[in-house]
Order: C-alpha cells, then structure tokens, then sequence
C-alpha cells in the first residue's frame, strides 16, 4: 500500500471515527446549551487518549524561490495542531490551525505571527468568534480582502457530528475580522457538497475560485463565484489527490495537495501533475499545504506532518 493511500484511509478513518464520537440526538440552539453539552460528554474530546486524530499533528514549513523545489525548515511552530492555513498581511505571515491541546473541548483555532519571515514566531493565540452559534470551525482557509480584512472560510465540523454524517451535505462558511483574532460570523453558506473538507480561496481578475478536497473520491473540485460569498460548482479540478491549496503567479495556477504533489494549470479549472513533489522527513506524512509569499521575495509553505 503506497504512503498516498495509508493517509487517504487514515483521513477519512478519522473523520468518521470524531463524527460518530461527537454525535448526539438534538443539536444545541445556542452557545450556552452548547457548553452544557461539552461538559456533559466532553469525553469524546479526550483527544490525548485517541491513537488517530490530530493530537498527534504537528505544524511545520518549507521555503522556496521558485514554488516548485522545497527547503524543508525542519521547525516545529505548533504541537497537537493540524490543518494550517495561512495569508500575509502588512508583512505579518498569520498562521491558523486546528488546535487540539485541551482535553475536554471540542476543537479550537489557533494562530501563531511572525513578523521577520518565519525567523521568530509568536506565542498561540485562540481565535475568538462573534455570531457563529453552535459551530465548531475546522480546515481554516484565510484570505486578505482588499480592505484589509481578513476573511477566513471555514468547514463547520460540528454540523457533520450532530446532524449531516457521512451521507449529508457539508458546508463551507466565513467570518471576517480587522485584527487577525476576533472574526465575526458572515450570514449564509459560501458552498456545500457532500463529502468536501479543506477549502482554498483564490481571486484571480475577479473571479472567485474554491477548491475543495473529497477525501474518499480522491479529488479536487473547484467552485467560482463573482463575490466571494456565493460559489457555484465548476467541476473536478485534479483526480488522484485531495486537501488542496492553490497559489496563482505569474498566470500559472499552482495545485498542492496532500503529498504534498505540486500540479499546475494556466486556466484554475483542471490541473496537470508535474514532476515536484514535496516531502518532510519530519513524520510519516506531509499534507494540508499552505503557501504565501514572503517579504523577501522566497514562498513559505506550512504544512503538517505526523
């Protein structure tokens, strides 16, 4: 059994085993009947005691001058932590991700900054949210507006343990926020499918491009959208990897997935593998690509390893 499919059964292993452990029979109308709800069963977030999950996740990054040949830094930034998204604002690099360190609480998000191009980083930080109800956001996807602000997509995981399962739906959201901590929820759903986790943002000439992984299928799909709040399925962008983040330079769209593969394409819509791939030797696995570029002129990706 190849490194590729290991990682895609122990994703979707995962995902299934958190939704069946979090399920209950009604779903809480508020956030205090969701605390009361934690504390009544906040055994199935005893995330120390699980043999598969993220607490066994860790957050590292690679650099590069060309987006195709990775320098792994070797660099623990975040333990007990998965799925890092990241995006540069005023030379900042902020970095979010799943943060599983607390028995007892479902998933939080962290963040960590650096302000000298990955040289220094910050202390984690949890993000606050204003408006999200009994959502628990997971696989965040930052994106800087052109004011300034910073919008972080989002797929909504308590919506998969309490009512949608492996068979529903599930649904991308967004919250907004001016300092990078404090979000406030947006109204709506940017884009639901089954089956579909990990979205990546893009806007290129004012089209709007989600792409989402289908762990199980294997597969990237991609959505468009003229405002960045209402996507529309365009179709399957790559078939043979998931958990995709895309990066446009240069009019080349650049394709990561778990792999991490490199692939690229001159439209955004369907992808070609190249040659590039990118490995740590840090863990058994490397996946959940993020890619920025630096203030320097060199690209960061974070990723995460076991």
């Amino acid at each position: 059994m190849s490194e590729k499919q290991i990682f895609i059964i122990g994703i979707i292993f995962f995902v299934v085993m958190v939704c069946f452990s979090g399920c209950t029979n009604n779903q809480p109308s508020n956030n205090e009947d969701q605390n009361k709800n934690d504390e009544k069963s906040g055994d199935q977030y005893l995330w120390s005691t699980m043999t598969q999950g993220p607490y066994h996740d860790k957050i590292s990054f690679a650099t590069s001058t060309d987006l195709f040949n990775w320098t792994d830094s070797q660099q623990m930034l975040a333990e007990h932590a998965s799925v890092p998204g990241a995006v540069v604002k005023t030379d900042v690099i902020y970095v979010y991700f799943v943060d599983v360190s607390e028995d007892g609480k479902p998933e939080q998000l962290g963040l960590i900054r650096s302000e000298n191009n990955g040289s220094n980083w910050s202390e984690k930080q949890i993000v606050s949210f204003e408006g999200i109800g009994d959502k628990v956001p997971v696989d965040p996807a930052p994106f800087l507006l052109s004011d300034g602000r910073i919008r972080l997509y989002y797929y909504d995981i308590n919506e998969f343990r309490v009512s949608s399962g492996p068979s529903g739906t599930n649904k991308i959201y967004s919250a907004v926020s001016t300092d990078g901590v404090r979000f406030i929820q947006e109204d709506g759903v940017r884009f639901e499918k089954q089956g579909i986790f990990d979205p990546a943002v893009i806007n290129v000439n004012n089209v709007w491009r989600m792409y989402v992984g289908d762990i199980e299928k294997n597969m990237v799909i991609s959505a468009v959208s003229q405002d960045g709040l209402t996507f529309t399925e365009e179709g399957t962008a790559y078939q043979g990897g998931a958990v995709p983040f895309v990066f446009f330079k240069d009019n080349i769209y650049y394709l990561y997935t778990a792999g991490i593969d490199i692939l690229v394409s001159s439209t955004g819509s369907t992808f070609s593998k190249t040659i590039y791939s990118f490995r740590s030797q840090l863990g058994q696995i490397t996946a959940d690509p993020s890619v920025v570029l630096l203030g320097d002129g060199r690209y960061m990706m974070l990723y995460k390893t076991k």
